[in-house]
């Protein structure tokens, strides 16, 4: 049932991973699957439902079987193509196996560069009839005519010799570059590269490297025609996934089986395809695939991890139930072409020339909603301007949310002293980026108890707050850009300040400059990086409630020795500077560089990979007084312990679990601490924590009021943790400071942004209750000096950072 669903509507996912069945049922259950594909009522025609291709071995005999078997599989889908979705396009992949059955030819390399170019543009004139034909004209125009010889010349430049020009500046373009990357060209650009290919050529015998070509231009051509235009008909009739089928995953020489290990090298590499790959194992399972439980599978194609995965099918038969359901089900069910998908294509454009036409002179609005590579949708809303949610089941907490700040604002009486408070935070993750966590969406539920509590407190001087949701996009990739967004809003909104933040890295640096120029003060939550506080570029308008990383690093130094351990296994991503690194260095030189292991985990990129870190951390962390401390991003995480989990060497020889502290949980955890002792035995997690467990004796008022918001609004009962306490706390610091703002300025509604800096630098806040604990703010102290930080886990800690 899962896997029909993936197959009819594809995820939202970059790359699907492969699933290999196991077991003396896993054959009939893959070629089934063929059958289930295909819509068989209308006799003896079959209709293809779904694209998709069967490959087995048979090709084993076949001549260059590494070879063949790629371009059945794009036959395959090709010829399975469903009614109404077009016609599936492959440029890339025929060129490649046009170079592939290019003869040798003589001469210096840039004639055979040309000739090389002229073969390729004749196998593409046989794939695009219409540049054939036009070639025929021109070379009878004069013969059969009574045209002069130089029209005829004429002609020949302009239907022959100027397409095969341009066709060559498109095999020299940059996006090209990747298959001469490939193929360690000295030169880069596609003909330079290719000639190692044709027959003859240096690199023709070396099949691992051809079949990868093949397989990862065939990747970008799925992917591009998974994606066509918006304003095409194809966009609503192409949600499906391209489905390969391999029937005899086998042992070494297995032809499918190598295919599988093609295809894991080339998504490793960044290629992104649509396919969805079923395999039925015929021996041991291939290296690169991870074992799964059926327990496992409903969410397999919804949550990051490996690549490929193994699933043993129980030997003997069930109670009947899934046969019984494979005999009613007798098809998947992918969304049926319609007549209206033509009026989805072109409504967009007709809109647009209506209102050009109805709307001569533009009227200036709030700048909302943009949508960017990657599925996300970045820009400033009130929750009812527009949605930052992706689409689907991935949005529905941050819909739950912005519905919330809608209702929020609309409650707020304009008429009398309000100011507006931005949330500016990641609260989506891009689609292939690896996240798996929004601890943003965490934090904006804190900003919203936090706003709820500031307009319900009456008192003389008191401003009512307004909110404005700013999303940056994953990890700030467009924090400039709506940094400027909210600039742009700052006056007509009345914006106070800005909260939220949350991380710490160069862009996100880079988006709190621009909004402190713009004379518009920023106080952060859950940031932790130096230099967002100390040193020559920190912004001036800035200050948070958090820690620095050298109090995290502290109560994270004292915690692993009062676990007596003897040797800390120290994970950082070497990739990013403004935290990881930061914090990886504060921590080495507490517990002493001799006594520390490092390993590189990077956040982005294929340097050092999960599997990497993985294989060095269970080295090390299965030995007597090793304890492991993850200085990484908190996103990042749940792919580390998944690699993780699927070695057998990260288990200890007592069966103990080795200790491991995480700087930052993902939410996920954070909401269900059993999926980590269950999920993953063989470690005791504890994390870092800047606000003190919910089960403590006197709590503060925040801990019972966080879930009493949502249940009183009909939603479930939240559990607050650090990084909704941290975001709470910003918005009570920037609403005193606007009160405090207010009052010097009073009767004066109109003060600028800036007038609320100044006083939050002078007089400050002083000795706040925080949830996070005492808070002072002012001109000296950045960030709270004076801290009480926790690890939360089974062996609770907390320690007193001093300055």
């Amino acid at each position: 049932m899962q896997l029909d669903a993936v197959m009819a509507t594809r995820p939202r996912r970059s790359v699907l991973p492969a699933l290999l069945l196991g077991g003396p049922a896993a054959g009939a259950i893959v070629a089934g699957y063929a059958e289930r594909l295909v819509d068989r009522r209308l006799g003896r025609r079959k209709v293809s439902l779904v694209p998709h291709a069967l490959l087995t071995d048979d090709v084993a005999d076949a001549p260059e079987p590494h070879v063949r078997i790629v371009l059945d599989l794009a036959d395959g889908l090709d010829e399975t193509m469903p009614q109404g979705s077009g016609a599936l396009r492959l440029p890339l992949l025929r060129t490649c196996e046009a170079v592939l059955g290019t003869p040798a030819a003589g001469g210096d390399l840039p004639a055979r560069r040309r000739a090389l170019r002229d073969r390729l543009y004749e196998e593409l004139t046989l794939r695009r009839p219409w540049l054939g034909h036009a070639q025929q004209v021109a070379s009878h125009t004069g013969q059969g005519f009574s045209l002069a010889y130089a029209a005829q010349a004429v002609l020949q430049v302009f239907v022959v010799v100027f397409p095969r020009w341009v066709y060559g500046l498109w095999l020299s373009r940059r996006s090209l570059h990747w298959a001469g990357e490939l193929l360690k060209g000295h030169d880069r650009r596609f003909l330079h590269a290719a000639l190692e290919l044709t027959e003859g050529g240096r690199l023709r015998a070396n099949t691992a490297l051809v079949q990868e070509l093949l397989v990862t231009a065939l990747s970008r051509d799925l992917d591009r025609a998974a994606r066509p235009s918006r304003f095409w008909v194809y966009r609503a009739r192409r949600r499906w996934s391209f489905v390969v089928l391999l029937g005899t995953v086998g042992g070494a020489d297995s032809p499918c089986k190598v295919l599988l290990d093609t295809w894991d090298r080339a998504v490793s590499k960044g290629a992104r395809a649509p396919l969805l790959v079923l395999g039925a194992l015929t021996a041991e399972p291939p290296s690169v695939a991870a074992a799964l439980t059926a327990a496992d599978v409903a969410e397999l194609y919804h949550r990051p991890g490996r690549r490929v995965y193994a699933l043993p099918l129980a030997d003997e038969d069930d109670d009947g139930a899934a046969r019984q359901w494979f005999e009613t089900n007798l098809r998947v069910h992918p969304r049926p072409a319609a007549p209206t998908d033509y009026v989805r294509a072109t409504a967009p454009v007709a809109a647009l020339l209506l209102v050009a036409a109805a709307v001569p002179v533009y009227v200036w609005g709030p700048d909302g909603c943009r949508a960017v590579e990657g599925g996300e949708v970045i820009g400033v809303t009130d929750g009812a301007e527009c949605s930052l949610a992706p689409p689907g089941p991935e949005g529905d907490q941050l819909r739950e949310l912005e519905r919330l700040a809608a209702a929020h604002n609309a409650a707020v009486d304009l008429s009398e002293p309000h100011r507006t408070t931005v949330y500016f935070a990641p609260v989506t993750v891009r689609d292939g980026s690896g996240n798996t966590t929004l601890n943003g969406v965490q934090s904006l539920r804190g900003v919203l108890v936090a706003l709820a509590e500031v307009n319900a407190s009456p008192g003389v001087n008191h401003m009512r707050q307004r909110i404005l949701i700013a999303n940056p996009g994953d990890a700030f990739a467009h924090g400039t850009e709506v940094a400027r967004m909210i600039l742009e809003r700052a006056a007509r909104d009345r914006v106070a300040a800005v909260v939220g933040i949350t991380q710490s890295r160069p862009a996100a640096l880079e988006a709190v400059t621009t909004l402190s120029d713009g004379k518009i003060p920023v106080i952060g939550s859950s940031v932790t990086g130096s230099a967002m506080v100390e040193g020559p570029g920190a912004p001036t308008r800035y200050v948070q409630v958090s820690p620095s990383n050298g109090q995290v690093s502290a109560v994270t130094t004292e915690f692993v020795r009062s676990r007596k351990a003897t040797t800390m296994v120290l994970v950082a991503h070497p990739d990013d500077e403004v935290f990881s690194v930061d914090l990886a260095a504060k921590v080495t030189a507490r517990f002493t560089a001799a006594r520390t292991v490092r390993v590189d985990y990077s956040e982005f990129g294929q340097d050092h990979t999960a599997d990497d870190a993985a294989r060095r951390i269970c080295a090390q962390a299965t030995r007597a007084g090793a304890f492991v401390v993850y200085a990484g991003r908190s996103a990042r995480l749940m792919e580390l312990l998944n690699a993780m989990r699927g070695r057998a060497d990260c288990t200890r020889a007592d069966g103990a679990r080795f200790g491991f502290l995480a700087e930052a949980m993902p939410s996920g955890y954070l909401d269900d601490p059993a999926k980590l002792t269950t999920g993953y035995p063989f470690a005791e997690f504890s994390h870092v924590s800047f606000s003190p467990g919910v089960g403590r004796p006197r709590p503060h008022h925040f801990v019972k009021g966080f879930p009493a918001y949502f249940t009183s609004r009909g939603l479930p009962a939240y559990v607050p943790n650090s990084d909704a306490a941290g975001a709470y706390d910003a918005v009570m610091v920037a609403a005193k400071a606007t009160d405090g703002a207010f009052a010097d300025e009073a009767p004066d509604e109109d003060f600028p942004a800036n007038a609320v800096y100044k006083w939050l630098m002078e007089p400050g806040v002083r000795d706040m209750n925080g949830a996070t604990g005492g808070i002072t703010l002012n001109s000296e102290h950045r960030y709270p000096v004076h801290r009480t930080l926790y690890v939360l886990g089974p062996h609770p800690f907390e320690y007193e950072v001093h300055p």
